[in-house]
């Protein structure tokens, strides 16, 4: 015995699926985005918040211009404003982190430098309730910027060890800031007489 879904149920089913499908991958990409800010420092000059709310106000316009032009009624300004603040928000949303993200996809050099370091307890803030055990606070050689990396006491402990004073950091730099994919803690050379 076979059961025949009706047309609709199916097209239903289908709808719902690829909307689920499409929040997922943008869920996914936030996740993926916050990850990667968490490690990259932008150069001073670049006006991330500026940049964030200029695509959010441009999606909304969008939105707003679709929704004056598709119909006209009597309530066009309601729906106007609902669709630019729906066009805002999800413009928002979506442009969040994309300076961080730009600096981890678009092509620059990988550097290696010295950098001092210093350690906080508790760490930086993931969340709006929840902190990293431990913060590591570097100097970035390209941006000239300070950022606290996330990490953990073990970590530190395994890691560390007497007469560690600086960390060898590996960063993907290009012009718009660097993405921090690697350190390690080393001893530091005091400087000899003959080198000054």
């Amino acid at each position: 015995m076979k059961h025949h879904l009706p047309v609709s149920t199916g097209k239903k089913i289908t709808v719902l699926a690829i909307t689920l499908l499409v929040v997922g991958t943008l869920f996914s990409y936030m996740l993926w985005a916050t990850r990667i800010a968490r490690q990259t420092v932008l150069m001073p000059w670049i006006p991330e918040w500026t940049t964030y709310v200029a695509v959010s106000v441009l999606v909304g316009l969008v939105f707003a211009g679709r929704a004056l032009y598709q119909r006209p009624t009597e309530k066009a300004l309601k729906r106007v404003s609902d669709a630019f603040l729906s066009g805002f928000c999800a413009g928002f949303v979506l442009s969040i982190n994309s300076c961080n993200v730009g600096v981890y996809l678009l092509p620059g050099d990988t550097v290696h430098y010295e950098s001092a370091y210093e350690t906080t307890f508790p760490g930086p803030a993931i969340g709006k309730s929840n902190r990293c055990e431990a913060g590591l606070w570097i100097k970035d050689l390209t941006t000239e910027r300070r950022i606290q990396l996330c990490t953990t006491k073990s970590d530190l402990h395994n890691q560390i060890t007497p007469g560690m004073q600086a960390v060898w950091v590996t960063a993907h730099s290009n012009k718009i800031g660097s993405y921090i994919s690697d350190y390690k803690f080393i001893y530091t050379q005091p400087a000899s007489h003959t080198d000054l």
